[in-house]
């Protein structure tokens, strides 16, 4: 598989992702009932996937949250003309008409804004990785099982053929025994540019995007690379 199948294929399969959480909310509603979706974390990785949710029928995205005004304004060219938007992602959760929620955001808001979503009763597709440390994974488990609402969590590389294809060798016991895994993953991203600088300081709600870190001064280069830092 070359390289531009091989990202087609990542596409495709996110895509379908991206759709599985409407799918199954949609059964739970009548037939004739227009699912309303709120996008949080409306940057590159929210507005690819917002492409796919605006394919699907009597699916609207109605509501937008972004600390960023940027995002916010990218995101709104995807969204129902009349979408709520809000830097603030408590007044979102707060919409009664918000059936389902997508959550691109960042991924230290990955865990917070989850288990926020449950208690403000909405379904939830949050994007991968969900945690930073496997001792999150509890409390989103725990506000999932009392809300009872549906959390789908993006895993489009878990689901390729031949990582299944893998498991299915290793079940089978085709390749012995299995007694340690030790894998790698290497992004190949330039961790220099990869996103261009010039972001106007007063269109981000800085201290919303830090969330728990450490306060700080605006950091133009933490916020376009904010994978970097695990603060």
């Amino acid at each position: 598989m070359n390289d531009l199948s091989r990202r087609s294929f990542i596409l495709s399969a996110s895509t379908a992702a991206a759709s599985t959480i409407v799918g199954s909310v949609a059964t739970a509603y009548a037939a004739n009932e227009t699912i309303n979706v709120a996008c949080i974390g409306t940057g590159g990785r929210c507005r690819h996937l917002m492409k796919s949710l605006a394919k699907i029928e009597k699916v609207r995205m109605t509501a937008l949250c972004d600390v960023w005004d940027v995002a916010l304004a990218e995101g709104q060219k995807l969204a129902d003309p009349k979408a709520v938007t809000s830097k603030n992602f408590k007044e979102t959760l707060a919409l009664k008409d918000i059936d389902a929620v997508l959550i691109g955001s960042p991924d230290h808001w990955h865990v917070p804004l989850t288990i926020a979503a449950c208690e403000a009763g909405k379904h939830v597709y949050v994007e991968k990785p969900l945690t930073h440390d496997l001792a999150e994974g509890k409390a989103v488990v725990d506000a999932q099982n009392k809300s009872k609402k549906i959390v789908q969590i993006g895993m489009q590389q878990r689901s390729m053929p031949h990582l299944i294809k893998a498991r299915e060798l290793i079940k089978a016991g085709r390749i012995g025994n299995v007694v340690k895994v030790h894998m790698t993953w290497n992004r190949n991203t330039n961790r220099v540019k990869r996103f261009p600088l010039g972001v106007d300081p007063k269109s981000v709600d800085w201290a919303s995007f830090l969330g728990t870190a450490k306060k700080q001064e605006f950091d133009e280069y933490r916020f376009r690379n904010w994978r970097w830092f695990r603060d």
